[in-house]
């Protein structure tokens, strides 16, 4: 295997026979939602791109290319991310690439840049780095890693050539030596997940993953009276509040599917929809759902703003404005 995952077998294969023939652009944008080891694969692609002996696709890890970059000194690799986590790339940050690329490669005939959030660049470094992707450097290639493209322009998105890493089929995504014993439980091991095969590890914990499965249930039981938002809130205190923000998009995100007769995620792999979901369908109004979900988007974004909040407060919140949906 020479992709860092077997779920990225078929993309890189596609990618690395683009370079064989010389066809592969000055700038490649690897998209896809997180948990999917875009970064991974980004730098081993990297790696084997500078590679000066790669064996086929992959890099040898022996040369002195490879030694500097594992070392993170080679001159003809530059990496632009935040300062810090949770931080914009800045019109700064885009004139350093401008700066490399002005030099000439010392090994080889490449000189890389990665970009790693893309979508984290702000408004005046994303058109900086408009200026470079419409006038490429000679022997530059660009490099750039996103979760979220759509937050990136139109014109930047445009003059990538775009490869979604998460499209894999359920089947590549499930390891069969996870432990778990049936196919049914690994495929909803998957979706608690998100999907996210490098995510599977975390939730298949037995008590987090016996607290997410009893979410639709209370869900139902608030939304038909049976349990009140603030008994709710204490019976799920002890799952993080953005986890729980997540968990409870998602599912929401079945019901919209199951009230348009649709499948949920990973039905192809045995899974069925939760009953407490499928009861809820005829007792949710579609515009009261949306209007509900942009409040869940708008609670996470006041939790990861704010560390001065009390979750239980935040969590209380949410079930009494989740109990007026019905």
């Amino acid at each position: 295997m020479s992709a860092p995952h077997p779920w990225l077998e078929r993309i890189w294969s596609r990618l690395w026979e683009t370079e064989q023939r010389g066809q592969l652009s000055h700038a490649i944008m690897l998209r896809g939602r997180a948990g999917f080891g875009k970064r991974d694969f980004a730098h081993s692609f990297i790696s084997s791109l500078l590679c000066a002996a790669p064996n086929h696709d992959m890099a040898c890890g022996q040369c002195r290319s490879c030694g500097l970059l594992a070392a993170g000194s080679h001159p003809d690799f530059l990496k632009i991310a935040p300062e810090e986590v949770g931080k914009s790339i800045l019109i700064d940050h885009i004139r350093e690439l401008g700066r490399y690329f002005a030099l000439r490669p010392h090994y080889g005939s490449r000189k890389i840049a990665l970009i790693e959030p893309a979508d984290a660049m702000n408004r005046a470094a994303a058109n900086a780095l408009l200026k470079i992707l419409e006038e490429p450097p000679p022997a530059g290639m660009l490099v750039l890693v996103a979760d979220r493209p759509e937050r990136l322009p139109a014109t930047v998105r445009s003059r990538c050539q775009q490869y979604a890493l998460d499209m894999a089929r359920s089947s590549e995504l499930i390891p069969e030596n996870l432990d778990i014993p049936s196919r049914k439980l690994r495929a909803e091991t998957l979706a608690r997940a998100g999907g996210s095969p490098l995510r599977l590890k975390d939730f298949s914990e037995p008590g987090l993953a016996k607290a997410i499965d009893a979410l639709p249930e209370a869900m139902a039981a608030v939304l038909f009276g049976s349990l009140s938002p603030l008994n709710a809130a204490a019976q799920f205190a002890k799952i993080d509040l953005v986890l729980m923000i997540d968990q409870c998009l998602r599912l929401l995100h079945e019901v919209l599917l199951l009230k348009n007769q649709a499948s949920v995620p990973l039905a192809e792999a045995g899974r069925v929809p939760h009953a407490s979901l499928q009861k809820m369908v005829l007792q949710l109004d579609s515009q009261k759902l949306a209007a509900f979900v942009q409040k869940l988007f708008e609670l996470k974004q006041l939790r990861l703003s704010s560390g001065s909040l009390r979750e239980l407060d935040l969590a209380e919140s949410l079930w009494f404005d989740w109990q007026q949906v019905a």
